[in-house]
């Protein structure tokens, strides 16, 4: 029997309508339904318990499909059935919960979502059910992390890889043309843009930012970081975007100077990808995922490379945040509990892993794992590893102020029409604070500080979590 809770609904207005399945269909993946649809029945027509699984990658749906398909086809008493929800995957799966629906395994969420979901009750932690085999080979000891994947003493999920920190992924045909460098310098990015696009006479731009699809986070904040700019001061336990500055200022140059592909301000993040590979942009940057997206996904027609991000004055001083992923949760209304571990089990399996590694869809995270793949076959997957300036960053305290979130306001901030970038910067203070002294003082979060942190070695300070 399904357990019931009451659940408090997690930002469901506005919810219209639920993707369609990205890519071909094969094996036992399904097209994206409403919750309540027939593809949420409990169990399969014969004996076996169908487990549920649902995910938002579809950058390894082919790989997905075989080991579905290998699990079904050998498993006698469970068949998986994979959902790819390609947009609003979060909502659905509140309102998947809420209407009891859930899915019974699904991906990891980011940190913000996280707890909500742990503190409504939606997900299950999985202490009770690690192996000492699944502890050896994704080292679930080592990669606990506040606020990211453990509550407390409640682990809700472990990574089985990690995505690196953002990368600068350059057209080298242009730039080799042109004799450019990628800049290491942020002030050098506009005259390097500049140059490709005067040079392009229409047929391709420097440089293209996917506004409809979180720009902000895909690399600037990311080149901030490396410069030691977080959106919150550790030491001091308050918000401060002040740093952020010199970024707005800079990508609003670019765009003034015509030097951003046209419309990739409200393009998403695939067309901006397909302009790129069929040669109209300069510059692009993402982290990790790109290595299959431009090989598979949406093979470049050009030669293209990748460098490390620019900082303020081209040195660093910050870690990077890098994020570890390939987590698999467990709702807390699955009927069949034993049944939904043993398919996390064999997706974090070393069989499984080594072939998800090898075919590049992302890095390894525990050492076990490193040294059981052949890098060799990891493919352009291997320009993004091996950076020693990135780590797992604190999670700030998980606040909700009036407004516009931070990258939101940021980005629209680096637009010409924007408005005044100080004034952006002000308001985003004190929204941020003011909602943290307001839920720290109500109890809904602690505030962290780390009096003794360190930007390049960020796991390293005496943490604490205080309720004034």
């Amino acid at each position: 029997m399904k357990r019931t809770k009451k659940l408090a609904a997690l930002g469901l207005a506005g919810i219209m309508a639920v993707s369609a399945l990205a890519g071909c269909s094969s094996g036992n993946s399904t097209e994206s339904k409403a919750p309540g649809s027939e593809a949420q029945k409990e169990t399969s027509s014969g004996d076996k318990v169908k487990i549920t699984v649902w995910t938002e990658n579809r950058h390894d749906l082919e790989y997905m499909n075989k080991i579905v398909d290998e699990f079904n086809k050998t498993n006698d008493h469970i068949e998986i059935e994979y959902v790819v929800q390609t947009e609003n995957y979060v909502n659905l799966l509140t309102m998947a919960a809420n209407s009891g629906q859930s899915p019974d395994v699904f991906t990891q969420v980011n940190p913000a979502d996280f707890k909500n979901f742990a503190d409504s009750g939606i997900i299950e932690p999985l202490n009770d059910y690690l192996t000492d085999e699944f502890k050896k080979v994704n080292e679930a000891d080592k990669h606990l992390y506040e606020g990211y994947n453990v509550q407390g003493d409640k682990i809700y999920f472990v990574p089985c890889g990690k995505r690196s920190g953002s990368r600068i992924i350059y057209n080298k045909e242009i730039f080799d043309k042109l004799g450019l460098e990628v800049p290491k310098k942020l002030s050098d990015l506009p005259k390097v843009a500049k140059t490709i696009t005067d040079a392009g006479a229409g047929e391709f731009y420097g440089i293209a930012f996917p506004g409809a699809s979180g720009p902000f986070e895909r690399w600037l904040e990311h080149s901030a970081e490396m410069s030691g700019i977080t959106p919150y001061n550790y030491r001091e336990g308050r918000f401060d975007f002040t740093g952020f500055k010199p970024y707005l200022e800079t990508v609003r140059q670019m765009f003034t100077e015509n030097s951003v592909f046209p419309g990739s301000s409200s393009m998403k993040i695939d067309p901006v990808r397909v302009q790129f590979s069929e040669g109209h942009i300069g510059i692009h940057a993402n982290a990790s995922q790109e290595a299959t997206v431009l090989t598979e996904q949406f093979p470049s027609k050009v030669e293209w490379g990748v460098a490390q991000l620019p900082t303020l004055d081209g040195e660093i001083k910050g870690s990077e945040a890098c994020s570890p992923n390939n987590g698999w949760m467990m709702s807390a209304f699955t009927g069949h509990p034993k049944e939904a571990w043993e398919v996390i089990e064999y997706f974090g399996s070393e069989t499984v892993l080594k072939g998800y590694l090898e075919g590049g869809y992302t890095l390894p995270l525990s050492s076990y794992m490193a040294e059981k793949i052949d890098k060799t076959k990891t493919g352009r997957m291997a320009d993004f590893a091996g950076a020693d300036y990135e780590a797992v960053l604190p999670v700030a305290p998980s606040v909700t102020p009036e407004g516009e979130n931070y990258r939101d306001a940021l980005w629209n901030a680096c637009l010409p029409e924007g408005g005044s970038i100080d004034e952006t910067i002000a308001a985003l203070n004190k929204t941020y604070n003011d909602a943290l002294d307001k839920e720290v003082k109500m109890g809904k979060t602690k505030r962290l500080v780390i009096k003794d942190y360190d930007p390049l070695n960020p796991g390293a300070g005496t943490v604490e979590y205080l309720d004034k």
